[in-house]
């Protein structure tokens, strides 16, 4: 009975951490990286998000996102350094698979006034909020890090084209 309670802890806390409100949260942060991190204050075309949503939502992709890294090529390395390669691999898969849950991810943060489109450019601004979430509210633990990651890795789609990225990371668009 132990091992079944366990299991449905489990597939509820999967269930919660696969919204698309954490998804929103996400790239509500990687937006804000990506704008403080280009040198015109520009926000990231839209297909940005649903490469940075399928990093953002595996552990093993997001998992070499830090500060200690200089940069994409950094992170990139970091997986030929480590003989997992294969991970980054198979990240074009993972973009495919993940595409309804970044647009219903994308969809939640308009929704909720995170994001907002400029259609001319298919760029995607973050709003700013005016004021911090009160005691309680605010983001905790594991997704609180998970928005650290986004916006570090914000910063580093910053310094590149789409194309550059979509090279560094070994997909095709």
């Amino acid at each position: 009975m132990k091992k079944s309670k366990k299991m449905s802890e489990l597939l509820e806390e999967v269930r919660l951490w696969n919204t698309p409100a954490i998804g929103g949260y996400l790239l509500y942060r990687f937006t804000q990286g990506y704008v403080a991190g280009d040198s015109n204050g520009e926000a990231p075309i839209a297909i940005h998000h649903f490469i940075a949503i399928a990093i953002l939502t595996s552990d093993k992709l997001k998992a070499p996102i830090s500060n200690m890294r200089e940069n994409l090529q950094s992170y990139v390395r970091s997986f030929e350094e480590n003989r997992n390669s294969d991970i980054l691999l198979g990240l074009q898969e993972r973009i495919k698979e993940k595409f309804l849950y970044s647009w219903s991810s994308i969809d939640m943060a308009v929704a909720n006034g995170l994001l907002f489109w400029d259609f001319d450019e298919a760029r995607l601004y973050a709003n700013p909020i005016e004021k911090k979430p009160s005691y309680g509210h605010a983001p905790k633990g594991q997704l609180k890090k998970d928005g650290e990651k986004a916006e570090i890795l914000g910063k580093w789609f910053s310094q590149h084209d789409i194309t550059s990225i979509s090279s560094y990371l070994k997909i095709l668009l």
